[in-house]
């Protein structure tokens, strides 16, 4: 697979005038367009365009959609294997492994909402002649809480970044999901992005359920983690990134 370099905003494979070269553990560095202010927020707001119509779905057709991402990503796990390792220098078998656990994750949450547990639904029956006073009818249900961003983590290239369990849990609850991806490994990152994409076209499902910004400076992060339309944020790494995002969420 020849890597694009690119963005994936919305389901568009989207170049920037900034740029940046990966820093593979083997092999020749790539250029890779780098993420802006902008472009989180072109992301942002397609991710909150794609909300309504992707909460809406069907269990069944996000089932179907995560199942669709794991065919899509196990397909490609040769490709995976090799610009995994070139980026990272981690094992092919690491890798190998890695792979299938991000797709075994992604079947794991498709299972999980089918059986309809984590709507938590309650209802609670009228009671028109309670005294003192009488009770309303009283229900309850879990309900998806909008776009989500996903930081990618430099130790997992799969399991915890672009399609890891961040990105399956939202996509399972019905949230849109854009992800920031680490620079330590943008190819497999792009690979993955492209996997999600086609399962996006396979199920018909709106193209702005998932974004993929690479790199840029802090300052892209923090657009992503303060605009109005991102409503959660998912992050694996250090301490202080940990604490640095958290402070502005806060």
């Amino acid at each position: 697979m020849e890597l694009m370099g690119k963005h994936l905003i919305a389901g568009e494979w989207t170049d920037a005038a900034e740029q940046f070269s990966s820093d593979p553990a083997d092999g020749e560095p790539r250029v890779f367009a780098a993420g802006t202010v902008d472009l989180a927020d072109r992301a942002a707001q397609a991710a909150e365009d794609a909300f309504d119509a992707y909460s809406a779905t069907t269990s069944q057709d996000r089932a179907a959609f995560l199942n669709a991402i794991a065919d899509e990503v196990d397909a490609r796990i040769d490709t995976l294997a090799l610009i995994g390792a070139q980026e990272t220098g981690l094992p092919d078998a690491r890798l190998r492994g890695e792979t299938g656990r991000t797709s075994g994750q992604l079947r794991m949450f498709a299972t999980h909402i089918l059986e309809g547990k984590f709507l938590d639904a309650r209802h609670d029956a009228a009671l028109p002649d309670r005294t003192p006073l009488p009770r309303s009818d009283l229900r309850m249900i879990q309900r998806p809480i909008g776009p989500v961003a996903v930081f990618g983590a430099s130790n997992f290239p799969l399991a915890f970044s672009t399609a890891g369990g961040d990105t399956a849990s939202a996509l399972a609850a019905g949230c849109p999901v854009v992800v920031r991806g680490h620079h330590a490994h943008p190819g497999t990152a792009e690979v993955v992005a492209a996997a999600i994409a086609a399962a996006i076209t396979a199920c018909d499902m709106p193209p702005g359920v998932f974004s993929l910004i690479q790199g840029g400076g802090l300052e892209v992060g923090q657009a992503l983690v303060q605009h109005p339309l991102i409503k959660a944020v998912g992050f694996t790494g250090s301490l202080r990134g940990g604490r640095a995002l958290f402070d502005l969420c806060a």
